[in-house]
């Protein structure tokens, strides 16, 4: 009895709505390392809100993707209001004049800078102005699915065009904090699993050299056939 073993290949249909959060960079890497601590000013957030307790909530989900080695925590306290390394948090009580966005539409946002191709600094504010979409507006479950969102942002992932993506422009219309699998897809362009080395054959890590799918790929299958 011997075993034949081949490559097959074939073109696939699949396409990937993830984008990047990079208007100027279409070749974005994400963090350097992989390993993104949020730090969080409390300061003008509604007392009723566990800020801290929903932002741990809302990164464990990041944590959890198997083909992703990305690490996502909450690192503590600050007092900083600008974008930093690690991530600024905090509660803007003029959110539509510092963001530029509606203050009743839009319950956060997030922006990163970029060196060389990497995100170096990140800020993510909370909406906590006079406008109908304030924080304290919105009940645990939505502020864990916005703050997941807007963690994703930071993370280097723009809009999906994946209606059912965590990524999609309106998370606030979801009602369970998950990833689809469009914003797994992302997220492990982004910091591809780093089982194997490199130079590894099959390395996981070789994946962040190729530029996101805009259409088919390739998909290779391994046969076995026993005769």
């Amino acid at each position: 009895m011997k075993s034949i073993i081949f490559l097959t290949s074939f073109i696939s249909s699949i396409s990937f709505s993830f984008t990047l959060n990079s208007s100027t960079n279409p070749n974005l890497e994400g963090w350097s390392g992989g390993d993104v601590q949020l730090l969080v000013n409390t300061a003008n957030c509604p007392a009723n809100i566990d800020v801290v307790g929903i932002i741990k909530d809302s990164v464990s989900i990041w944590n959890n993707v198997p083909t992703s080695s990305i690490k996502v925590s909450y690192g503590g306290s600050t007092t900083s209001t600008v974008a930093s390394s690690p991530t600024t948090v905090y509660c803007e009580t003029n959110f539509q004049a510092v963001v530029g966005a509606d203050q009743n539409f839009v319950p956060g946002a997030a922006s990163v800078s970029t060196t060389g191709g990497r995100i170096s600094q990140g800020i993510l504010y909370l909406n906590v102005s006079a406008g109908n979409a304030n924080i304290a507006n919105f009940d645990q479950t939505i502020l864990k699915v916005i703050l997941a969102h807007e963690i994703g942002h930071i993370l280097g992932l723009g809009h999906s065009g994946s209606t059912n993506s965590l990524m999609y422009f309106d998370a606030s219309a979801r009602q369970k904090l998950s990833l689809s699998q469009d914003d797994i897809d992302g997220i492990s362009y982004l910091y591809p699993s780093n089982e194997f080395s490199d130079s590894k054959f099959a390395g996981c890590g070789l994946v962040k050299n190729l530029p996101p799918p805009k259409g088919g790929g390739i998909i290779l299958l391994m046969l076995i056939l026993s005769l």
